[in-house]
């Protein structure tokens, strides 16, 4: 355990040391999060809209949506349904079945889909619908920011929560005798690779929630954004995006003989793909994937950590965070073992 511990606060100082670690953990997500509050800050400031809703006057739920406060009915016909919709009088249409029709995809929609999803979960528990309060999962005390944009804010926190990255490349970089001096003197040694291996991904995990919570108190106290209604499964899923992170710098470094510098392209390559795909630079990109292919939504990861932030923490809606969990934590899994057969079997001619 001291031999552990004194490996993590070598490994610490080593890390702080490294400009890369700093910039890319510390200082570029402050300024990733003031251009996008610069950028967005006049939309973040719009309230829960009602939302319209159309519906037959014989649908059986109709007296359910009658008492949401924030639902505003319109009993149409079947052939005003595609009028309504295309005219923007309409958010989505409800049928007789509770299936949904809508015009495009956003917050309404979403709000609409979750609602029809707890009336048909009452239904299949045989519980009176007319006791459920459905304003309670939608409408928040606290004036959350009801925005597409917040998209935008959730996918940044969860990107620079795979920003562990970096430390994780160092770490590999620091154990493979063909890539640093201290490297090559700690493979004559008898110290265990697991064991430096192991200190350095604690160090890593530990120093980029470090900077993670740097990022969250600047956003919550600086640009005065409320992102988090739901403390523990948020804490969950970021400690878990940072575990990944780590694990992907881990593979990245073991994988390939290339220089440092090409590592960490690589992994800056890797982890902005991601974001762009979770809706990062436009909150649009994730509702066009999400509809043409939403597979891609579910498998990754900064799409997984960005999707469960807007539900737990807008949507009050916790049904596909363990899900997100369960999946993550097989992408860590995998990764860190691929790399410790990578890195096990590593022999060199001369040192």
């Amino acid at each position: 355990m001291k031999r552990l511990f004194r490996n993590c606060v070598y490994q610490g100082k080593n890390l702080f040391r490294d400009f890369g670690f700093l910039f890319w953990s510390l200082i570029y997500p402050l300024i990733m999060a003031v251009f996008f509050y610069t950028a967005f800050n006049g939309m973040l400031d719009r309230e829960l809209e009602i939302i319209n809703v159309g519906i037959e006057s014989g649908n059986p739920i109709l007296y359910v949506l009658e008492e949401i406060d924030f639902i505003n009915i319109h009993e149409i016909t079947d052939d005003e349904i595609v009028e309504k919709l295309d005219n923007g009088e309409i958010d989505g249409y409800i049928d007789e079945d509770l299936n949904l029709a809508v015009k495009e995809s956003g917050i309404n929609q979403t709000i609409i889909k979750e609602i029809i999803g707890q009336i048909k979960q009452m239904k299949k528990l045989n519980r009176p619908i007319e006791k459920y309060d459905f304003s309670v999962n939608y409408i928040l005390g606290r004036n959350q920011k009801a925005n597409s944009l917040v998209i935008v804010f959730y996918s940044l926190i969860a990107m620079v929560s795979t920003y562990g990255v970096f430390a994780g490349i160092e770490v590999v970089n620091l154990i493979q005798a063909n890539l640093s001096n201290i490297g090559a003197r700690i493979n004559i040694t008898p110290l265990k690779k697991s064991k430096f291996l192991l200190s350095g991904v604690i160090v890593a995990l530990l120093l980029n929630l470090f900077a993670n919570s740097i990022l969250l108190i600047f956003i919550k106290y600086v640009l005065k954004l409320n992102l988090f209604s739901e403390i523990k499964y948020s804490a969950i899923l970021i400690i878990m995006g940072n575990l990944f992170g780590v694990a992907l710098g881990v593979f990245i470094g073991s994988s390939n003989k290339k220089s440092d510098s090409v590592k960490i392209i690589m992994a800056i390559t890797i982890t902005l793909f991601l974001s762009f795909a979770s809706g990062m630079m436009n909150p649009q990109i994730k509702v066009m994937i999400d509809e043409k292919a939403p597979i891609l939504g579910k498998i990754n990861p900064i799409s997984i950590i960005t999707n469960n932030l807007y539900r737990i923490n807008l949507l009050n809606s916790t049904k596909s965070v363990g899900e997100g969990i369960l999946i993550l934590s097989l992408y860590c899994v995998a990764l860190m073992f691929t790399s410790y057969i990578f890195l096990r079997g590593k022999n060199y001619d001369s040192i």
